[in-house]
């Protein structure tokens, strides 16, 4: 038991297996963080391309209506 739990020998020593799990734990954070942004970004993106393709095809629609509309 000695071995698992024996005080430390400076006290001013820092814990390095908490420090360890700290930095872990940012980089995960900060991973999670980034792939959350990249989402959100891609997801505009593919918004702002079907509403150009929504109005390309209202405009298609509105110009092939007044093309017969001169025909009749």
């Amino acid at each position: 038991m000695n071995l698992l739990l024996r005080p430390l020998n400076d006290i001013n020593d820092p814990t390095w297996s908490v420090i360890i799990l700290l930095g872990c734990g940012l980089i995960f954070t900060l991973y999670c963080v980034i792939y959350i942004l990249r989402l959100s970004f891609k997801e505009l993106e593919e918004d702002g391309q079907e509403s150009k393709q929504g109005q390309e095809g209202q405009q298609q629609q509105t110009e092939s209506g007044q093309r017969n509309s001169e025909e009749s």
